[in-house]
């Protein structure tokens, strides 16, 4: 598994389907890939959809993609659509510049 995920791992997987690995025959679909980055922070969000019932609570999940090394997400239900139930897994860090601190203010 990867040490630190980017946009760039998910972005090609796009509506491909990952596997959930605790959940049997279970699979998520890779729906929505956000980029709400700025100077300071990195941040993007992915947004999966799965079958609308049953669905999965929030928490840890181990995803399984064919292309990707398995990866462990904290997925949160954001409701459901005309497919099925979302979720959200959210990212969030500063970026490191050349040693400088991020501003506290």
């Amino acid at each position: 598994m990867a040490e630190r995920l980017t946009i760039v791992d998910f972005a090609p997987h796009r509506h491909t389907r990952f596997r959930v690995a605790q959940t049997e025959n279970y699979e998520l679909e890779l729906t929505e890939v956000n980029d709400h980055s700025s100077a300071q922070l990195e941040q993007f969000s992915l947004i999966f959809t799965g079958t609308p019932s049953p669905w999965l609570q929030q928490g840890l999940y181990k995803l399984v993609h064919p292309q990707m090394q398995e990866c462990e997400l904290f997925l949160v239900p954001i409701g459901p659509d005309e497919v099925g139930m979302r979720y959200e897994a959210a990212f969030s860090r500063f970026i490191n510049t050349a040693g400088a601190l991020p501003d506290s203010t």
